[in-house]
């Protein structure tokens, strides 16, 4: 059995693809209304979409394309989104864009999985082969979270989908016009739509002008309005991660790098890590890619492809292990699992082949089923109880930093400034301007971090050269002295003395659930004292909290962060 396009008459390929059309169309409202109990369950929410609503709001509110009022800098990393839900904003309301952002976003992860599935029956994979994809991408977990918390990834899916599925129709300038909107949407779809245009290039079906000409109709007036507007169409927020990331000495030979990498792929493949069901993806998967590359359909070799630069380049960049970096692998990896899947079956169901093959097939399906099926029944158990784990984590979400947003924005003047690093919630719900610790929208924290030695002189330059009106910080970083990036806040004791002579404490704030994450479900919020003078000197004894330093509500008890150990929210 093997992946191949025969040829069809006219006929014949639209009662393919009308069939094809209803069985996606049937899976995808199986998958919708998995997805529809999920966020029902969940209310997920992710922290970093806030991030883009706020960009969005400001749009829709006739500020500007900014996150801080009059301060131009590009922070979002999705200006296409960006674009999308401010004009969702301007049409029903700045209010509502959360909530359209809910439920447009996760109809273009549905139509993501419809595509793809589509895509790659036009390529000549099976029905089975393409069916088995599409269940997997519907039901997998991370897909299900990045696709309903808001963010741009289905997006992302969707344009890269919608890509191939015109290269498999041979029409490349739609294809290239799809990639650029990729570009636009993120800017690591580069990698993908680098791809496409080389497979473009590469079939018989080739019209470079004509692609670069689509390719540049959607990406220039973004690069000159950019150019002209922020100074750069660089995200600012690529250019933050890039200064605070880990050296790189040693990086090609780094075996924690290595390892982290691959368990953080590997969970992807099986959500509940369970050995047996990573062994059987990962031998499904090389199957599958065995299969394609004997494709007489090339393009195919996309799938694989993405998936050894992807990596190699999340590797070699030692990007952050977040989960939304993976759903644009699992948009290639789960249809070659299943194209491996259904080619076992296949070999054992032909009457045609040698019969060593059929008998090798057959044992491994039978193995299969005797070690893969208590494995699936296992992760089915799960799904309830992580159900119920995400609504906790999303009950922490709105019971935490939103409610510190909250907080700021009713108890706060208009024109305070606030120092934070989740600028997300906060920075969303407190309508205040914002000093990002992170950089990602403060361009100077960013050449703080570049020229500085640790991440203690980058707190101290921030209070002391940014004074912000308030500091938002996880309540263990003050209390046992540990930056949440690493090593200490205060360097000295007398970093730590003129800290608590410009800022006392107002007020703390505890998750519902602080079990879930001890070490993140604490946040601590203090205020400038108004009146002290200018990076002066503490008065007072050494480590010494000056008067008026003291906290205006009861502090929580909190353990020294070298024991709060937790699951991440």
């Amino acid at each position: 059995m093997t992946i191949q396009a025969a040829p069809r008459l006219p006929g014949q390929a639209t009662c393919s693809s009308w069939r094809d059309s209803v069985i996606a169309a049937l899976i995808a409202l199986i998958g919708s209304g998995v997805w529809l109990w999920f966020a029902l369950a969940t209310r997920i929410s992710l922290e970093d979409a806030y991030i883009t609503f706020r960009y969005a709001r400001n749009i829709a509110q006739g500020n500007g394309f900014v996150y801080n009022v009059g301060e131009r800098v590009l922070g979002t990393t999705s200006p296409l989104q960006t674009l999308l839900l401010g004009g969702l904003g301007i049409t029903f309301g700045p209010d509502r864009i959360p909530v359209g952002a809910s439920i447009v976003m996760p109809v273009f992860g549905i139509a993501a999985g419809a595509l793809i599935f589509l895509a790659v029956r036009r390529l000549g994979a099976s029905p089975v082969a393409a069916g088995i994809g599409l269940v997997l991408f519907y039901l997998h977990p991370l897909v299900m979270r990045t696709s309903l918390g808001g963010m741009e990834t289905p997006l992302v899916l969707f344009l890269m989908a919608l890509s191939l599925y015109f290269l498999a129709d041979r029409r490349a300038a739609p294809a290239a016009v799809s990639v650029g909107l990729l570009a636009l949407c993120r800017i690591d779809g580069l990698i993908w739509g680098g791809l496409v245009i080389i497979a473009a290039l590469l079939s018989d079906y080739r019209k470079p002008l004509k692609q670069a000409l689509s390719f540049a109709g959607v990406v220039s007036p973004w690069l000159a309005f950019s150019w002209l507007y922020f100074g750069s169409p660089l995200p600012n927020s690529m250019l933050a991660k890039g200064v605070i990331r880990p050296g790189r000495e040693g990086l090609l030979t780094d075996p924690l790098h290595f390892s982290r990498l691959s368990r953080f792929y590997l969970s992807g493949l099986a959500p509940a890590a369970d050995r047996w069901l990573i062994l059987i993806s990962v031998a499904l998967l090389l199957l599958g890619v065995i299969a394609v590359a004997r494709a007489r359909r090339r393009e195919l070799l996309l799938l694989p492809a993405f998936l050894a630069v992807y990596t190699a380049a999340m590797y070699l960049g030692r990007a952050p292990m977040f989960h939304w970096y993976l759903a644009p692998m699992l948009l290639c990896s789960l249809p070659l699992i299943g194209v491996g899947l259904s080619h076992m079956i296949g070999w054992a169901l032909s009457r045609e082949g040698s019969p060593a093959l059929r008998t090798g097939a057959t044992v491994c399906l039978v193995v299969l089923a005797v070690v893969a099926l208590p494995a699936v029944v296992r992760e089915a158990k799960t799904i309830p109880r992580r159900a119920t784990r995400a609504s906790l984590v999303q009950q922490n979400e709105f019971g935490l930093r939103q409610a510190v947003g909250l907080w700021l924005r009713e108890h706060t003047p208009r024109e305070a400034s606030v120092a934070m690093e989740a600028i997300g919630y906060q920075g969303y719900c407190s309508e205040r301007r914002v000093i990002d610790m992170a950089g990602l929208v403060t361009p100077s924290v960013i050449e703080y971090n570049a020229s500085s030695a640790s991440n203690g002189i980058v707190f101290k330059r921030i209070t002391t050269e940014l004074r912000p009106d308030y500091i938002v910080l996880r309540s263990f970083e003050v209390d046992d002295n540990h930056h949440f990036k690493g090593g200490k806040l205060f360097e000295t004791v007398a970093d730590r003395d003129l800290f608590l002579h410009h800022y006392r404490e107002v007020r703390r704030f505890t998750a519902p659930h602080p079990e879930l994450a001890p070490l993140l479900a604490r946040l601590t919020l203090y205020q400038r004292i108004p009146g002290a003078p200018p990076n002066s000197a503490p008065a007072g004894l050494p480590g010494e909290a000056p008067a008026g330093a003291e906290s205006t509500t009861p502090r929580d008890s909190a353990a020294p962060a070298s024991r709060l150990r937790g699951p991440a929210g």
